[in-house]
């Protein structure tokens, strides 16, 4: 018996080194064929925040200019088809690039994406554009995919929005910021503008369902900022 049962626990302990000798050989097989796709088509892996990196990269430390993150953008959204383009860039001194991209054919608010100003690798920004964007939302596996039959109703109209921007500004930071309604209606929220003295500082996004409000403290001092249209 004492014999039987060493035989027995023998083949269980080799079937289980086959089976993890060929599971470390298809993981080996994986990742090189992944590694060979990323290569081809431009793209590395960061899980949700994978981006595209573009031709535009520098050689150099110099900052690329609005016009090379420009077209390293116009090249990412060739995935969407033609009905997207860029509304607005702002230029940081400390941190990415960040891109508003909005539909041709309705006005509406479609994506904020951030530009690495070195690279041009082009990725989603985190925040309201991940988690509360209801047409383009990059929660739906990657950036490559969107629901383009999205449909709701917004609780929130775009001057309740304002209002409650407003008074999270003043509240928040003080009297001398606003929030003059400057921004795009995506789907599922808005994005403004905020302002201290009349010039433009950041922004912060407002839920058009639940009117939560949701600051953009990320992006650090803002130098200029660019609108294609």
């Amino acid at each position: 018996m004492k014999n039987k049962q060493q035989l027995v626990w023998g083949v269980i302990l080799l079937g289980a080194i086959a089976i993890l000798i060929g599971y470390s050989i298809w993981l080996f097989m994986f990742a090189k064929s992944a590694e060979t796709v990323i290569s081809n088509q431009g793209y590395y892996n960061s899980g949700m925040m994978g981006g595209r990196v573009n031709s535009n990269q520098s050689s150099s430390n110099e900052k690329l200019t609005p016009d090379q993150v420009l077209a390293d953008v116009e090249n990412y959204l060739k995935v969407y088809g033609n009905n997207l383009e860029v509304a607005d860039i702002f230029v940081f001194t400390d941190a990415d690039y960040y891109v508003s991209v909005e539909e041709k054919d309705t006005g509406r608010g479609a994506m904020e994406l951030l530009v690495n100003p070195y690279t041009g690798q082009v990725y989603p920004e985190p925040g309201p554009n991940m988690m509360w964007n209801e047409k383009y939302s990059m929660m739906m596996g990657d950036s490559l995919r969107y629901n383009a039959n999205a449909t709701y109703t917004a609780n929130v109209n775009r001057t309740e929005a304002v209002k409650i921007a407003d008074d999270f500004v003043k509240s928040q930071f003080g009297e001398t910021f606003s929030v003059p309604g400057d921004g795009h209606a995506f789907y599922g929220y808005y994005t403004f503008h905020i302002e201290e003295n009349d010039k433009v500082i950041g922004m912060l996004s407002v839920n058009d369902r639940t009117g939560e409000v949701w600051s953009h403290d990320w992006h650090g001092e803002l130098e200029q900022v660019i609108s294609e249209h």
